[in-house]
């Protein structure tokens, strides 16, 4: 029965392999022109079927154990909660940005109306109400413009 090799000797095996290609190779060595009994090519030979035998795929692997975290329905029932919280206040949230977006595009449009009347006169301070007018409701579309991008680039991969 062959016992399995720790890590560490595999390691040491592996090491001992490569030193003995890199001296076989080596030019020096050929220079000595030494051919005993034993050569290193059988030497390299022997390790390389012990690694063989004992590589990692041979070997037992160790039992993992899995562990699943369990939530209590408590923990659920709350998460539950503040999530439908927060979807309502960012919904909310939206809702209001929008009404106030509306709400100073509209006050732009009435400064507009009321500057013209009835009998309208091309004076500075009626020009004056069409500029303001048309101020107001510039950034309420701007407002509504940076809002909508806001949204359309929030999302839930951003928490």
């Amino acid at each position: 029965m062959i016992k399995a090799l720790s890590q560490n000797q595999l390691r040491r095996l592996e090491a001992c392999n490569r030193w003995l290609r890199e001296i076989r190779d080596s030019e020096s060595f050929a220079q000595l022109d030494y051919h005993p009994d034993c050569t290193l090519g059988d030497a390299i030979q022997a390790v390389g079927e012990l690694l063989q035998e004992h590589s990692p795929e041979c070997q037992e692997q160790k039992p993992v154990m899995h562990i699943r975290r369990v939530i209590p329905w408590r923990e659920k029932v709350r998460s539950f909660i503040q999530n439908a919280a927060s979807e309502v206040a960012l919904l909310s949230l939206l809702t209001t940005g929008c009404m106030i977006v509306g709400t100073i595009f509209c006050y732009g449009l009435d400064r507009i109306e009321q500057s013209k009347g009835e009998e309208y006169q091309p004076t500075w301070a009626n020009n004056s109400k069409v500029f303001e007018g048309s101020a107001l409701a510039s950034i309420a579309i701007f407002l509504g413009a940076n809002l909508a991008g806001a949204c359309a680039s929030g999302g839930k991969g951003d928490e």
